[in-house]
């Protein structure tokens, strides 16, 4: 399996200077042999090898043959990747989350309109060097960069990404490795999982009295806190000079999503932690796909469930992370999971904030635990397992500061 270490570059001045220049050319590299697929493209005459043997030639002595070739054979994957999308468009099996599809796009930023500074280095032309505690990225052209974060993961090394952040002033560099896949646990139990917004992971554990939810008070609390600061300087940015974004409001949209998916990540490793301590070989989670689509239920609602529950995001977390732990993930449907009985199967309820009525046989319980009773049950588990009408409560801390 495929993991990613991520670093970040403390250049020296002259280093700098570097990574600046093989950047910036390898960015011109990117947007002129996309310029001419772009255009082919929409002339209705693409052609995979127009334009790459001449611009391969006149970039191979400034960036070295090794990194055009990867930027050239990159570019080449994003366009094989569009091209997939327009066919499953095409034959109606395009992913629910994908809305749009468009052609590859330029290495440029839209708000600063420069361009992206990157490159591509293959896994043959660097090393990371370790020696008492510090650590170093080996470059072609002598480069020898001081580098810091954890190394996490080790195995078969695959290509190095560097970029520059505009917004922080620094330079990064993610790491491709191959991992040898943990063999799948063979424990016998499974766990059910509901998501939400209010409680980000409801969970039950075969074998438990008890299911848990994972709270995201304090995560949705963090969010709209941080919603209302953009409001603030949007509003300022638009009287002041008519635009809604400026170089502050992007750095506070960045910080935003990434005190999220912190919250996220802490929250996932935690209940997968949770499954294996208690011996699951597999966790089932209710698919919400397809949630937002004809989803208006006032303003409030619709800003949490379209802008603030990243569903996508929470779901690829909670597949890696079981993963590394050996445990699989699988995904049911989960219509109607919280409207119907699971003690009797009526549809005759009520429910009312977190509260679920059955006026049938008058069974009551928290709607999330019903959530996850029901997925239990379509999962062929058996009828009701009589689980208690409460969840225990994890409630993450998240510190504004």
């Amino acid at each position: 399996m495929r993991r990613t270490n991520k670093l970040r570059l403390r250049p020296e001045k002259e280093q700098e200077k570097a990574l600046f220049s093989l950047c910036e050319m390898s960015a011109v590299l990117w947007n002129r042999i996309n310029y001419i697929r772009r255009q082919a493209f929409f002339e209705n005459k693409f052609d995979w090898n127009e334009g790459v043997r001449e611009l391969y030639e006149e970039f191979k002595p400034i960036l070295g043959s090794a990194t055009a070739q990867q930027i050239i054979r990159k570019n080449d994957r994003a366009w094989r990747s569009f091209f997939s999308l327009s066919k499953l468009k095409k034959e109606g099996g395009l992913p629910p989350h994908v809305k749009k599809i468009s052609p590859p796009g330029y290495w440029k930023d839209r708000n600063s309109n420069r361009r992206k500074l990157m490159t591509i280095i293959r896994n043959d032309c660097y090393r990371i060097e370790e020696e008492n505690g510090k650590k170093w990225l080996v470059l072609p052209k002598g480069l020898k960069i001081k580098i810091t974060g954890e190394i996490r993961w080790r195995g078969k090394q695959g290509s190095l990404e560097i970029f520059y952040d505009d917004l922080s002033g620094k330079w990064y560099a993610h790491e491709s490795v191959e991992v040898n896949q943990q063999g799948h646990t063979i424990f016998p139990k499974k766990a059910f999982v509901d998501l939400g917004v209010v409680n980000i992971i409801t969970a039950w554990i075969e074998g438990e009295r008890r299911a848990v939810a994972f709270s995201g008070k304090s995560l949705l609390s963090d969010w709209w806190y941080w919603t209302k600061k953009i409001s603030e300087y949007q509003s300022i940015a638009m009287k002041v000079n008519g635009k809604k974004t400026t170089r502050r409001i992007r750095k506070l949209y960045r910080k935003r999503q990434l005190r999220f998916r912190h919250a996220i990540n802490t929250i996932i490793h935690r209940f997968v932690e949770l499954c294996y301590e208690k011996k699951v070989g597999e966790i089932i989670v209710g698919s919400v796909n397809g949630i937002r689509e004809n989803n208006d239920n006032g303003r409030k609602i619709n800003a949490m469930v379209h802008n603030f529950w990243s569903f996508g995001y929470i779901v690829e977390r909670l597949k890696t992370t079981a993963e590394n732990f050996g445990i699989q993930v699988e995904f049911v449907k989960e219509l109607k999971t919280s409207s119907i009985c699971p003690k009797c199967n009526s549809e005759n309820v009520r429910k009312h904030k977190r509260l679920f009525k059955c006026f049938y046989c008058g069974f009551g319980a928290h709607r999330d635990v019903v959530g996850v009773i029901n997925i239990a049950r379509l999962s062929q588990t058996g009828g009701f397992n009589g689980v208690l009408a409460h969840p225990s409560v994890v409630r993450p801390r998240i510190s504004r500061l």
